[in-house]
């Protein structure tokens, strides 16, 4: 998946974990971009071309979306013969994706503009090497780690995880990492998703500021199989979904 071009992701089940259907959500992501004048790449599905705008105004009672005309004139005729538009827009490190049905020429303000339907459902693709989230206390994460040839398992806290990594918390007495190790068939534990065996290259260890025992353990994943990057992507995304809920429930 090419989570940095500009251009459209095609459709695939690989994007299932990245695809937001709630419309409460869709609305809320919409509204960022609108608040933000964002810039957004309309591509026209019937034509190669495509044109950059803004988005003006949220119609949630009319389910429309009206968007600044695009300052090509001949951009914005084909925009309007096409009978579906592929709209691509960037927040920092997220990219948004989603498709509308129904150009048509509108007003904004006493301004032209146009409106497309709102869509029913969005892509939201971010940068997860570099994004991690905490497992909530009450839904807590694990990572068990092989005790040696035992056959045993050191149940291990994950204090953070993205897709590319995961940081744990250790105590020395207890199972004592060394940075550069690598530690095969861990089992990591990720509640409402499932578990799946991991190989862990540890990164770095660290003290822990309010725990003078504890460390924390970064390490990254080795040779994730392709089942496990969604089953963990799907993890990640959840809990970034519910934290944007509970933030927006807490404003």
């Amino acid at each position: 998946m090419g989570m940095t071009t500009p251009f459209p992701e095609p459709d695939s089940p690989e994007l299932n974990p990245f695809t937001i259907y709630s419309r409460a959500e869709i609305l809320g992501v919409l509204r960022s971009l609108r608040d933000a004048c964002v810039l957004v790449t309309a591509y026209f599905d019937a034509d190669p071309g495509f044109g950059v705008t803004t988005l003006l105004d949220v119609d949630e009672d009319g389910g429309r979306l009206v968007l600044d005309n695009l300052s090509v004139e001949h951009s914005q005729r084909r925009l309007l013969a096409s009978p579906r538009v592929t709209f691509v827009g960037f927040v920092e490190s997220i990219k948004l994706q989603f498709a509308a049905d129904g150009a048509r020429a509108a007003t904004f303000e006493g301004k032209p503009a146009f409106s497309v339907s709102l869509p029913r459902q969005m892509i939201r693709l971010q940068r997860r090497e570099a994004f991690r989230v905490r497992p909530p206390m009450s839904k807590p994460a694990s990572c068990r780690v092989p005790i040696g040839d035992s056959g045993q398992f050191e149940p291990l806290r994950v204090l953070d995880i993205s897709i590319s990594g995961v940081a744990v918390l250790a105590y020395p007495e207890r199972f004592d990492f060394a940075a550069g190790e690598v530690i095969e068939g861990c089992q990591l534990d990720l509640p409402g998703v499932g578990g799946t065996s991991v190989c862990l290259r540890v990164r770095h260890v660290d003290p822990l500021p309010r725990d003078e025992k504890g460390r924390r353990c970064g390490c990254e994943f080795v040779n994730m199989a392709p089942a496990a990057q969604l089953m963990l992507a799907r993890y990640v995304n959840q809990l970034d979904a519910e934290s944007r809920r509970l933030a927006g429930v807490a404003r």
